[in-house]
């Protein structure tokens, strides 16, 4: 049996309904989050149709939610503070266009260097970098594992402490 079902044209798969269900309290960005890092075919971002498509298989009140996230998405190009949306193109993503843009060959480095630039900071949680990557690119977790591994031996990103899942992301220092 298919593992996937198609509202309206739109592709729902019941092992992402079943991940949706186990963090119902959480809504908005880490739905679209997840929805980004499981259909990665729509990148950048996701149609609101997609997101409406699971919205009502979760039980959802999809008119509210298309009110919720036409209010909270933005034009903006770069990293806004908030509880926002992105739209790109026809699509809406958790992520700014720029994020996109700088991760769009596989660039790890170029992407934390952006979300450091946009956010102000000098770190950033490792488990944000990998959400990031992971929902720009649609990896899977053991991907983007293996990519920030693969860039931390390489000198090209510190992470301390490195075995802590709490570590800390940064460049590291030139020279």
């Amino acid at each position: 049996m298919p593992n996937d079902c198609t509202d309206g044209g739109i592709e729902v798969d019941e092992a992402v309904l079943t991940e949706l269900r186990e963090h119902e309290t959480q809504h908005g960005p880490h739905m679209i989050r997840v929805l980004e890092r499981h259909h990665p075919e729509y990148h950048p971002g996701i149609p609101l149709e997609l997101l409406n498509a699971y919205a009502e298989r979760l039980g959802y009140d999809v008119a509210l939610s298309d009110r919720d996230i036409e209010r909270k998405t933005v034009d903006d190009e770069s990293w806004r503070e908030g509880d926002v949306y992105y739209r790109i193109g026809g699509n809406v993503s958790a992520y700014p266009p720029t994020w996109h843009e700088r991760f769009d060959e596989g660039d790890l480095r170029a992407l934390v260097e952006v979300m450091l630039e946009e956010t102000g900071r000098t770190e950033l949680r490792r488990d944000e970098v990998l959400l990031a990557a992971e929902s720009i690119a649609g990896m899977d977790r053991r991907s983007s594992e293996s990519l920030l591994t693969e860039y931390r031996e390489s000198g090209r990103l510190e992470v301390e402490p490195y075995q802590n899942p709490e570590a800390l992301v940064y460049l590291p220092e030139p020279g």
